[in-house]
């Protein structure tokens, strides 16, 4: 599967890279964009400036923020992806049930998104944020996805993180993740995390992913082997039932 765009227009891929920059330092001046992105100043005003003008970008003092008008889009997104429409009570149980973090993740394209996430009692560590795209080929849910994709192949993951993954060694996980119906990260998404995923599939194909993340002093054993992947497999089945049931 190509998903490379064979006439990229490079003002878009500016415009989004400059969005998810402020996105991920909750703000920041012309400056700092500069600095942190492969533009010039001017560039960066100019497209700080156009996406202000459109309601995409606000600005406060001197520093910069995305707007409002991203609402609009992000609320079509969401009402358009079944996923991110059915009850997240699961979501939630398991959270409580086992202490760490659930992620209810989407499978759109060749991404796989965040749409919903539950903080359990006793998690350590990075939130989950919806609208964040998690690794298919380095996060338990994006290879409980990639494993049953119907046009992904473990090459094109590779192609897309470029960062040197095997594809033999991933092909092989996601033979197992097959045959098992668990996928599994251990420490390649967050240092010091581990996680656990289970497919979640609608009529004819794969929908996404029930993930759990916590810290490795918690994720081993037979709390990482049996114990939760048990009750995460019971939640993938819910979640499942109230998909089909939409």
């Amino acid at each position: 599967m190509d998903v490379n765009a064979r006439n990229p227009v490079k003002s878009v891929r500016t415009a989004v890279r400059i969005v998810e920059t402020l996105v991920a330092r909750d703000g920041a001046t012309v400056s700092e964009l500069a600095a942190a992105t492969p533009v010039t100043k001017g560039t960066a005003h100019n497209h700080l400036a156009t996406l202000r003008e459109l309601g995409y970008v606000t600005k406060q003092g001197d520093t910069y923020h995305v707007g409002l008008g991203f609402c609009y889009p992000a609320s079509h997104a969401t009402a358009r992806t079944p996923l991110a429409n059915v009850s997240t009570a699961p979501v939630a149980e398991l959270a409580e049930a086992t202490g760490q973090r659930v992620d209810l993740i989407a499978s759109e394209e060749h991404r796989a998104v965040l749409v919903h996430s539950e903080r359990g009692p006793r998690y350590e560590g990075p939130e989950g944020v919806t609208g964040t795209t998690v690794p298919l080929h380095a996060s338990a849910p994006g290879k409980a996805i990639l494993a049953h994709h119907d046009t992904l192949s473990p090459a094109d993951a590779v192609a897309l993180a470029d960062d040197g993954v095997g594809v033999d060694d991933l092909q092989q996980e996601l033979d197992h993740v097959r045959e098992e119906g668990l996928a599994y990260d251990r420490g390649e998404l967050h240092a010091g995390h581990r996680g656990i995923a289970v497919p979640i599939f609608g009529e004819t194909r794969i929908r996404g992913a029930v993930g759990v993340l916590g810290p490795d002093t918690y994720m081993r054993g037979k709390t990482f082997q049996q114990d939760i992947p048990g009750l995460a497999i019971s939640a993938a089945e819910q979640v499942t039932k109230r998909l089909r049931d939409l």
